[in-house]
């Protein structure tokens, strides 16, 4: 029985251009008071490389990550998973694909996360992140503060 509690029925691969559109829909459905417009991801795509990776069911990207080198280290750009598949280990997937990613040149990977999402506050800690104590005040579109967050890198 594959119920996809833990993950399973979803397949991880590198995003391609053709899958921008099923991104950016879920963009907005996850950040509907400040998503990133399209062309952001256009860049982030050439930008991140094998760092932009994409869920899928079936034929549906249901997912993604971007990760990507921003100031020498690894930075997490942007996490999503549409709402229907929330809670059942598609974001602890893409997590781990992109740490594994960006562990390849970074000796340390950063985030930053609107101060009131919980439930990512809670994924990225299992993913081994912390805090670091820097506080970015007013930095989403709804006023909401930032938290960074940091995670050294896997050794391989």
């Amino acid at each position: 029985m594959n119920r996809m509690g833990d993950g399973r029925g979803i397949s991880l691969r590198p995003c391609t251009y053709a899958d921008l559109g099923q991104v950016y829909a879920i963009e907005q459905e996850s950040f509907p008071e400040g998503p990133y417009p399209p062309i952001v991801f256009a860049n982030l795509l050439v930008l991140a490389g094998r760092g932009f990776v994409v869920a899928c069911s079936g034929d549906s990207v249901v997912g993604y990550v971007v990760g990507a080198s921003a100031g020498g280290e690894g930075m997490i750009q942007s996490v999503a998973v549409t709402p229907g598949l929330r809670r059942r280990g598609v974001g602890a997937r893409l997590m781990e694909s992109v740490i594994e990613h960006l562990s390849e040149k970074h000796g340390r990977i950063s985030l930053l996360v609107d101060a009131s999402n919980e439930a990512a506050i809670r994924l990225y800690h299992k993913s081994g992140f912390s805090e670091t104590g820097r506080v970015i005040r007013g930095y989403y579109p709804n006023g909401n503060d930032a938290i960074e967050m940091s995670r050294e890198a896997d050794s391989g």
